[in-house]
């Protein structure tokens, strides 16, 4: 099996209207969330910080080349206490449609197990739609996440209708799961 799972970045500023898309920075929501997402994603699927391991951590996090995708990615890593050099940047996934992101995906390493992708939408919640054999997940809002397992022993036979859906999360989801009156602020899952 391998296990890929899909990130959407987190939210960004259009504060800078001269700015290039490629240039936009993480807004306040964005630098709040990412951390959220990554705590959660370490404690309840990647056994991180003592908890039990439903999947393994991931073996890299590929990030497209903009720069809230790599700040997506570098705030997740860094609350997951993973190395910084797990990191990988792929300039491909920039804005990449599904047929782009699948053919990102079948080029990965055969020897990496877990991979986690950080793209921008449309394309990431069209390839994690096509991806899924059954379910269907919409339109994945900023720094949501996909967990999918692939049932695959190579990278490059991942196709289309195949992954099974393991987990599906959003800052949404979690803030409606886990309130502040019941956990400290952003929230701790102890």
């Amino acid at each position: 099996m391998k296990y890929l799972t899909l990130v959407r970045h987190a939210k960004s500023s259009w504060d800078n209207p001269g700015q290039l898309d490629h240039d936009r920075t993480l807004n306040e929501r964005g630098e709040r969330n990412a951390p959220e997402m990554a705590r959660f994603l370490a404690k309840t699927y990647f056994g991180l910080e003592s908890s039990p391991a439903i999947l393994p951590a991931p073996d890299h996090l590929i990030a497209s080349s903009a720069t809230r995708t790599q700040q997506t990615a570098e705030l997740m890593q860094a609350e997951m206490n993973l190395p910084p050099e797990i990191i990988l940047t792929e300039p491909r996934a920039y804005l990449a449609e599904a047929n782009s992101l699948l053919q990102i995906v079948q080029s990965f390493d055969n020897s990496w197990q877990s991979i986690m992708l950080f793209a921008h939408n449309n394309g990431i919640s069209d390839f994690a739609n096509q991806l899924l054999q059954r379910n269907s997940i919409g339109d994945m809002p900023t720094c949501a996440v996909a967990i999918l397992e692939l049932p695959v022993i190579r990278w490059d036979a991942v196709a289309w209708k195949q992954a099974r859906l393991i987990g599906y999360i959003t800052p949404k989801l979690i803030v409606k799961r886990f309130p502040s009156s019941e956990l400290p602020a952003p929230f701790d899952l102890e």
